[in-house]
């Protein structure tokens, strides 16, 4: 079952409700019993902050870490070096420290093996650093190189791990310019904080490239676009559908 949910003073024309789609406002939602693992719950028109206090009360009694994760596929028009990525966190958590970021880490590997919505059972993982390699004067390459270490420990059976700047996360051609040795483009791109995050996001789909949100770290499947890309909710979930 997909259960949309909605604020009733928001949206007034509610579809009809039929044999896979359920529509709630969501404060009717929160005694609703029987959701489970295989059905998918998305945000339709409803504030953020409502649709997680719902989110985390209903489905998170053991207080899991949530994240949120946004998959972007390229348009037909753009160049064949680029590829599918995610871009992870650009909505939920503001600005993580190191551990909090290896745990959106893991939610997005988590939520890729899940989902298989990248087609690899391998992701490579790179976090933005914006010096391209470790400088002892930029907190941001410190970090970086911190993660990479980190998570190659407790994950290297997961993924693969690597920082450097953006356009070496999907351009061959960058990374060869710029000495990088990684063989393919980032299938993972972890931001530093939510503005960086959210930036990436918007400049994607300005230019035409089809995104959708998710949350990751529960035991559900979650679409969570902004309300601004609603429309793109129906796509969202046939991508986690199979």
């Amino acid at each position: 079952m997909i259960y949309h949910i909605y604020d009733k003073e928001k949206l007034t024309n509610v579809p009809a409700n039929d044999a896979e789609n359920c529509w709630f406002d969501f404060n009717d939602f929160y005694v609703i019993d029987g959701v489970g693992a295989d059905d998918i719950i998305v945000k339709e028109l409803i504030n953020s902050d409502d649709f997680l206090r719902l989110i985390l009360r209903r489905f998170n009694p053991n207080k899991n870490f949530i994240s949120h994760c946004f998959y972007f596929e390229k348009p037909e028009t753009a160049p064949a070096y680029l590829s599918n990525f995610i871009v992870t966190d650009a909505a939920l958590n503001q600005f993580p420290d190191l551990p909090t970021r290896v745990q959106i880490t893991k939610n997005a590997i988590d939520f890729c093996a899940r989902t298989n919505i990248l087609g690899t059972i391998r992701p490579i993982v790179t976090f933005l650093n914006h010096s391209g390699h470790f400088n002892i004067k930029n907190p941001t390459a410190c970090d970086s190189h911190l993660l990479v270490t980190e998570c190659s420990r407790l994950y290297s059976n997961l993924a693969d791990f690597s920082d450097f700047q953006l356009d070496c996360c999907l351009s061959q051609n960058a990374r060869n310019t710029k000495s990088i040795s990684q063989s393919g483009n980032s299938n993972i791109i972890v931001a530093n904080d939510i503005n960086e995050g959210n930036s990436i996001v918007k400049s994607f789909l300005l230019n035409g490239w089809a995104g959708y949100g998710y949350l990751a770290g529960l035991s559900i499947r979650v679409v969570m676009n902004s309300r601004a890309n609603l429309g793109d909710n129906a796509v969202a979930v046939a991508k986690i559908l199979k």
